[in-house]
């Protein structure tokens, strides 16, 4: 927006680019003017990022771009594996679009609560989601796989175990 830099505050996260997820830690670059002000907010605020996460975070901005790149790079290979794995599971889950984010809401078709498919999962075939129920969705049985944190090599058994967990959940 023409104009728009003297009162416009810009917040980052450093979860995707940086492989940060879970870590909290992100910076907010503002105009001079508003600093104050926010230093008014920031004070209320009791909890702060861990120590370990702010120095992690300053060593990754120092490394930049290159790292960032090859992260990038990295978890979209990842990406790449784990959607192809999950197309074996396609009579048994749905896989919606999940353009930029490190994770996968899949819609498992079977009469089991999100929590109790969760569980079979982890129990039965040593494999961790999260209940869908978790973030809001309660209509139907989805979980989420998550896999910006894993190399290729752990993606592809915990995927593996997904896959073959379902087929033996929802052909019973």
């Amino acid at each position: 927006m023409p104009d728009s830099a003297p009162y416009t505050i810009s917040l980052f996260s450093l979860s995707k680019a940086y492989g940060f997820a879970s870590w909290r830690i992100g910076y907010m670059v503002a105009p001079t003017v508003l600093l104050e002000s926010i230093k008014k907010i920031q004070d209320t605020i009791l909890i702060c990022a861990p120590v370990i996460s702010q120095f992690a975070a300053v060593g990754a901005l120092r490394a930049g771009l290159d790292y960032c790149r090859k992260k990038i790079a990295e978890i979209a290979s990842v990406r790449e594996l784990v959607l192809n794995e999950l197309k074996a599971a396609a009579n048994f889950c749905t896989v919606p679009a999940a353009d930029g984010a490190f994770y996968f809401l899949v819609r498992v078709n079977t009469n089991l609560s999100p929590m109790q498919l969760t569980e079979k999962l982890v129990r039965d075939h040593r494999v961790a989601v999260i209940p869908g129920n978790a973030f809001g969705f309660e209509k139907d049985c989805f979980v989420r796989l998550a896999y910006g944190a894993l190399d290729r090599q752990t993606a592809a058994e915990a995927v593996g175990r997904f896959v073959n967990g379902l087929k033996s959940i929802c052909n019973r």
